[in-house]
C-alpha cells in the first residue's frame, strides 16, 4: 500500500508538473502572438502616409547667426529649420521678401509661413487678398504670408520641419496646416 501511495503522489507531482509546463507554455505562445500582432501593426503603420498635412523636412540645427553670416545650404525650400537670424519678423501680410534667415527664426517659434510667389501666380492679386484676409482670421498670431521665389510652386506652406506645396490657392488645406502646425516649434514663445 505504501507503494502505491507514493506512485500515486508521484503520480501527482507529475500531473501538476504538466499542468504548469501547458500553462506557461500558452502564456508564452500569447505573448509570442500578441508581439506579432503588435510588430505587424507598427510596420503596417510605418508604410502609411502621415495623416498630418506637409512633408516632414530634416533637421538642419537652431544655430543663430549674425546679418550675412555664411552657414549651409537649407535642405528644402523654403527652408523649415537650420540657420537663421538672431531677431524674427513680426506676424502678418507682407508684399516684401523677408530673408530666409530671418523666417526660419520664426519658424523655430512655431509660426507658418506662407510663401507665395507672384511670378507663377496666374491672378496674384487675388491670391494675396485671400492671404491677406486668412492671415487676419488668425489674428496675426504667429502666421506670416510673404512674397518669396519659390523653386517647387507658386504656394509653400512652412512650419518647423514641415512642408506642403501647393499649385494654386487652397484657403481649406492651407488653414488644415496652419491648424496642426502653428505654436508648435521648438522654441516656446508668447508670439
Amino acid at each position: 500500500m505504501a507503494k502505491k501511495a507514493k506512485l500515486r503522489a508521484r503520480q501527482a507531482t507529475h500531473q501538476k508538473k504538466l499542468q504548469q509546463t501547458r500553462r506557461w507554455r500558452i502564456g508564452m505562445e500569447i505573448v509570442a502572438v500578441l508581439f506579432s500582432v503588435g510588430f505587424i501593426v507598427w510596420a503596417f503603420q510605418q508604410g502609411q502616409p502621415s495623416a498630418k498635412p506637409g512633408e516632414h523636412v530634416a533637421y538642419q540645427g537652431q544655430t543663430h547667426i549674425t546679418a550675412g553670416e555664411a552657414h549651409a545650404d537649407y535642405v528644402s525650400d523654403p527652408p523649415t529649420s537650420g540657420a537663421h537670424a538672431e531677431r524674427p519678423a513680426d506676424p502678418g501680410f507682407y508684399d516684401t521678401p523677408i530673408a530666409d534667415e530671418v523666417i526660419v527664426h520664426n519658424l523655430e517659434h512655431g509660426y507658418v509661413v506662407v510663401s507665395y510667389d507672384c511670378a507663377q501666380l496666374p491672378d496674384c492679386g487675388s491670391v494675396q487678398n485671400e492671404l491677406r484676409a486668412l492671415v487676419g482670421k488668425y489674428n496675426n498670431f504667429k502666421v506670416i504670408a510673404v512674397p518669396r521665389t519659390n523653386r517647387d510652386a507658386p504656394i509653400a506652406v512652412t512650419a518647423w520641419q514641415r512642408v506642403e506645396l501647393f499649385d494654386s490657392y487652397n484657403e481649406a488645406k492651407i488653414s488644415a496646416f496652419i491648424n496642426t502646425w502653428r505654436d508648435k516649434g521648438p522654441e516656446k514663445t508668447p508670439s
